[in-house]
């Protein structure tokens, strides 16, 4: 059978010397039929396949993919236009597999904002938390019982 499309070898590439810039403008091309666009995506995945560490996956969709496409450099220093991309997370691994909520600002204006909301379900304790020191019970209006509650974390 056919094989369809491979990713490129970024690590062969990077090692013969080439700079690699990495994007996802284009939805569900045939590189990625389930494509979203996102630049952030492109690096989970570089990230993930075992193409770069999470700080050069994001390099790669940032200031090298700015780079090639003759764009400045982003500065985040008065005098210079806000180009900013702010997703929630401690560490630039973990942001690249939970970027679900974040705001993007171009020109100084907000231009775009996702949010997300992820939560957990306790299978001990169907009407509260896990670590609640006695059973708690529905709040009225409240989620019911046995029905996933936001995280408070």
């Amino acid at each position: 059978p056919a094989e369809g499309p491979r990713a490129a070898p970024v690590r062969l590439l990077r090692a013969a010397g080439v700079r690699v810039a990495a994007g996802s403008g284009a939805l569900r091309d045939a590189a990625n039929p389930v494509g979203r666009g996102d630049p952030l995506e492109a690096a989970y995945l570089l990230a993930s396949h075992g193409q770069a560490g999470p700080e050069d996956a994001y390099e790669a969709v940032s200031a090298r993919a700015r780079e090639a496409m003759g764009l400045p450099r982003v500065r985040i220093e008065a005098g210079f236009p806000a180009e900013l991309l702010a997703v929630r997370g401690r560490t630039l691994a973990g942001t690249l597999s939970l970027a679900y909520s974040r705001l993007v600002v171009h020109r100084g204006r907000v231009v775009a904002r996702t949010s997300a909301v992820r939560e957990y379900c306790d299978a001990t304790d169907p009407g509260g938390p896990a670590d609640a020191a006695a059973p708690v019970a529905p709040e009225p209006g409240g989620p019911a019982a046995g029905l996933p509650r936001q995280s408070q974390r």
